[in-house]
C-alpha cells in the first residue's frame, strides 16, 4: 500500500481516536463542581488527553495560571501526534497548523504583554513542533516590549504582518490591534488549502466546504459586530474577506445593506446558516456560530472519508474543548456556581 493512502488511514483513524477520548457531559459537571484549582488539578489528571501535561506541570500548588499552560501544551500535543501523519502522507496542510501554533504563541505573549508582564510569556510547542516552528522561540520570551517583539520577527513572515506595530499607538490593548493583522494572515494560509479541483455536488463535504464555513463564520461575526457600531455598509464591505463563502452575493447585499442590527439579523436567517442558528439556543450569535460549527464537525469528523477534513474538525473540536476547560478554570478561580459555568459551555453535550 503506498504511503500516502497508509498515513491518510492513519490520520482518519488517529482524529477519531482523539475524539473519542473527549469529554463528556459528566466530565464536564465533575469538572465544574470543584472548588479549588487544586482540585480541579486532580480531577484533570484523570482524564487521559490532560493527564501528560498536568503530570509535568513544575507547581507543587496548581495556579490559575499554570493551568492554564498546560491546557495550551495539551492542544500542541494533539497537534503534533497528527502532523506527524499529515507530513509522512507528504501533504501541506501541516503547514497550516504549524502557523496556527506560531500565531497562538505571539497571541499569547501579547496577553502578557497587555497584562504588564511580557517577562511572564512561557513557550509550550512540543520538540516536534518546536522543530518546524519559524519563531526563535527562546528570543520571543525575552521580549519586553513591541519593538523586541518585532526585532525578534523581523526575518520571519510574521514580522511583515506585524509592521503597522510600530508606528501604532502604544494606549490601549496591543493583542486588539495586532490580531486582525494575524487573522488576516491566518486567512491566507486557510485560502490556500482549498484543492485546486472542485468538490462534487451532492456528495460529502470536503475541505473547501469547511473553509467556505469558517471563512463565512467569520465574516458574518465581523459584520454583525460593524453593525452594532454604526458602520456603512461601504465601509464594512471594504473590510470583510469574502473571497470565499458559501452564500451568494444576493444574500451578502442584503445582509450588508440592512439598516441596524435587528433588521442584519432578519437578513441572516433567511440564509441556511439562519435556519441552522435556529436549531441552537444561543443569547449571542458568536455563541450559535459556535454551536452550529461544532455540530457540523462532530457530524462530519464521524462519518467523512476525506482525512485532511476529519484532522481539521477534529482540531476545531480539540480548541471547543479547552476552551470550554478554560471557562471552567476562570469559574472555579472566581468562585462561579457549577450550573453557572456550565452555561457557559458548548459541546459535550452541554450545548
Amino acid at each position: 500500500m503506498p504511503i500516502a493512502i497508509t498515513a491518510s488511514n492513519a490520520v482518519l483513524a488517529k482524529a477519531r481516536a482523539l475524539y473519542g477520548k473527549r469529554l463528556t457531559q459528566a466530565d464536564y459537571h465533575t469538572l465544574a463542581g470543584c472548588r479549588s484549582m487544586t482540585e480541579l488539578a486532580d480531577a484533570l489528571r484523570n482524564y487521559p488527553l490532560y493527564a501528560d501535561a498536568l503530570e509535568q506541570s513544575s507547581s507543587a500548588v496548581p495556579r490559575r495560571a499554570g493551568i492554564e499552560l498546560d491546557l495550551r501544551k495539551s492542544i500542541f500535543a494533539r497537534y503534533a501526534s497528527l502532523c506527524r501523519y499529515e507530513m509522512s502522507a507528504g501533504q501541506e496542510i501541516y503547514r497550516y497548523f504549524i502557523l496556527s501554533c506560531d500565531m497562538d504563541e505571539i497571541l499569547t505573549w501579547l496577553r502578557y504583554l497587555d497584562s504588564g508582564n511580557p517577562g511572564q510569556y512561557l513557550f509550550v510547542l512540543p520538540d516536534f513542533l518546536d522543530k518546524h516552528t519559524g519563531l526563535d522561540l527562546y528570543a520571543l520570551a525575552r521580549a519586553k516590549s513591541i519593538q523586541d517583539l518585532l526585532d525578534v520577527l523581523q526575518d520571519t513572515p510574521y514580522g511583515a504582518a506585524l509592521a503597522p506595530l510600530a508606528d501604532a499607538d502604544t494606549e490601549g490593548s496591543m493583542l486588539a490591534k495586532a490580531e486582525p493583522l494575524l487573522m488576516q494572515m491566518g486567512h491566507e494560509a486557510l485560502m490556500r488549502l482549498i484543492p485546486k479541483k472542485a468538490g462534487v455536488k451532492g456528495g460529502q463535504p470536503g475541505i473547501r466546504q469547511y473553509i467556505e464555513r469558517t471563512c463565512d463564520i467569520a465574516a458574518l461575526s465581523q459584520a454583525a459586530r460593524m453593525k452594532r457600531i454604526g458602520m456603512s455598509p461601504t465601509a464594512i464591505r471594504e473590510l470583510l474577506r469574502l473571497d470565499c463563502t458559501d452564500l451568494t452575493s444576493r444574500e451578502w447585499d442584503a445582509l450588508l445593506a440592512a439598516k441596524d442590527p435587528q433588521a442584519f439579523r432578519v437578513a441572516l436567517d433567511r440564509t441556511f446558516y439562519g435556519k441552522e442558528l435556529a436549531r441552537v439556543e444561543s443569547s449571542y450569535l458568536q455563541d450559535g456560530f459556535q454551536k452550529i460549527q461544532y455540530r457540523w464537525c462532530c457530524k462530519w469528523l464521524r462519518f467523512s472519508t476525506d482525512p485532511t477534513l476529519t484532522m481539521l474538525c477534529y482540531i476545531f473540536l480539540a480548541k471547543n474543548e479547552v476552551s470550554n476547560l478554560n471557562h471552567i478554570v476562570e469559574g472555579v478561580h472566581y468562585g462561579m456556581a457549577a450550573e453557572e459555568i456550565l452555561s457557559l459551555l458548548i459541546g459535550g453535550d452541554a450545548s
